[in-house]
């Protein structure tokens, strides 16, 4: 299999699990999406570590977090990203996935506007002409939903400002991600500390378990 076909599928899966996570927080609704988001951040951490000391490339993350300048970018893209799990675990507990889902359509092209502005990319005419009509669908969807599309756009920003911060770390993603939840943690924990495990009781029953 070549580069590009297995880019290709791992697209393809990425997107499915993306897609079938708006399901899962949908089983959730009966719990405040800032203690989804701290579980989701904490298991990350915890996952992401893991995969880390398996690969022996834990050396790598402990040398990232002891630099100081590193762990400013990394603070900056958590705090987008951050804001960017949280509005959509909200967005699909407060039944608005439509808009969520139009975010990650408005995404590829704030993405490039942004390439071009912070790093001076190039479009060729045909890629020129696939933006347009990209563009063009999101304003018929956008006029479709019949509101203001600020849940869209909030994500949509916040996704592509975290890939141009991203861009200035040369570390591999598992690395980065790693660290990204581990400097979350902290509130993280202080979230569930303070809420404990309340609601999560109820998750068997909502599976019909």
């Amino acid at each position: 299999m070549t580069d590009a076909a297995k880019g290709v599928c791992a697209m393809i899966v990425a997107c499915t699990m993306w897609g079938l996570t708006g399901l899962f927080y949908k089983l959730l609704t009966h719990i405040p999406p800032m203690q989804v988001l701290s579980h989701r951040i904490l298991w990350s951490a915890v996952f992401f570590t893991c995969v880390l000391a398996l690969q022996g490339r834990f050396n790598l993350l402990a040398g990232v977090l002891r630099d100081w300048k590193q762990v400013r970018v990394l603070a900056l893209a958590t705090a987008m990203i951050s804001v960017n799990w949280f509005l959509f675990i909200t967005s699909v507990q407060i039944e608005r996935a439509t808009e969520a889902s139009l975010g990650y359509y408005i995404f590829p092209l704030v993405s490039v506007v942004l390439g071009r502005i912070f790093f001076a990319e190039q479009l060729s005419r045909a890629q020129g002409l696939a933006i347009a009509l990209a563009a063009t669908a999101v304003v018929v969807l956008t006029w479709g939903l019949g509101v203001a599309p600020w849940i869209s756009l909030v994500l949509a920003f916040s996704f592509a400002f975290y890939g141009v911060v991203k861009k200035r770390l040369d570390l591999g993603p598992v690395v980065s991600v790693t660290a990204e939840v581990l400097l979350l943690a902290p509130l993280a924990l202080i979230v569930v500390a303070s809420t404990g495990f309340s609601g999560f009781q109820d998750v068997g029953a909502t599976w019909g378990c």
